[in-house]
């Protein structure tokens, strides 16, 4: 005789089925994440314009936090710190908020890179022309004369503008991290590397590690 399942155990197969489907929808943790204009003070209260990261509203059921690393900064400046669990795909929803350069027609883009830790559109670089450089006349002159060679810089190539996918100002663009290994890493912007980062557009990201089982001994060196 064949068993006909109850509709009890047909129950608990659907939800499983869909237990299963919520923690696959859940394998992807999402942080919203902007890069806008800041400032922080100095000790004399000196205030230093600044650009920074800040945290945007938390995304319904991801395990991945997003927080300002001095919870007394307020809307000054403080670097984020983004926490994510080991095994989990993390996304950062980027929006660029930079402001336009004085006298440009486009504004500033930005990416961002989390060094030790393959995403994010890494690999993908963007190029800019190298900048122009003229002659100098001059360049060694005797004693009682004002003339001397000209020196002609050779042209050069492209510079690396960013080494990661970039977010136009104004925009926000979604970027992905597939399972990042367990640590503590610096998150950076990817791009004009030698003025973002020093003007404040830095943090970290910790990707957490399961604890170990129970009743498990660690031995100390």
């Amino acid at each position: 005789m064949r068993t006909v399942p109850s509709m009890s155990a047909l129950g608990r197969l659907a939800l499983a089925a869909v237990l299963l489907s919520a923690a696959g929808a859940q394998a992807q943790q999402v942080v919203n994440l902007t890069a806008a204009p800041t400032s922080t003070a100095l000790p004399d209260g000196t205030a230093v314009p600044m650009w920074g990261y800040s945290c945007g509203t938390a995304q319904s059921g991801s395990l991945a936090t997003c927080a300002s690393l001095n919870p007394a900064a307020g809307t000054a400046w403080s670097p984020v710190v983004i926490t994510v669990p080991a095994g989990q795909d993390l996304q950062i929803l980027l929006t660029n908020n930079l402001p336009l350069p004085p006298g440009a027609s486009a504004g500033i883009p930005t990416s961002l890179v989390i060094l030790g830790q393959v995403g994010g559109g890494l690999g993908s670089p963007t190029y800019a022309a190298s900048p122009g450089h003229a002659p100098y006349p001059n360049t060694w002159f005797t004693a009682g004369t004002t003339s001397g060679a000209t020196f002609n810089p050779p042209a050069q190539g492209n510079r690396v503008q960013s080494i990661g996918t970039e977010v136009p100002q104004g925009a926000t663009i979604a970027l992905t991290w597939k399972a990042p290994r367990p640590g503590t890493y610096l998150l950076e912007s990817g791009t004009h590397s030698s003025i973002q980062v020093p003007m404040g557009l830095y943090g970290m990201v910790v990707v957490t590690q399961a604890p170990a089982a129970s009743g498990a001994t660690t031995t100390m060196p």
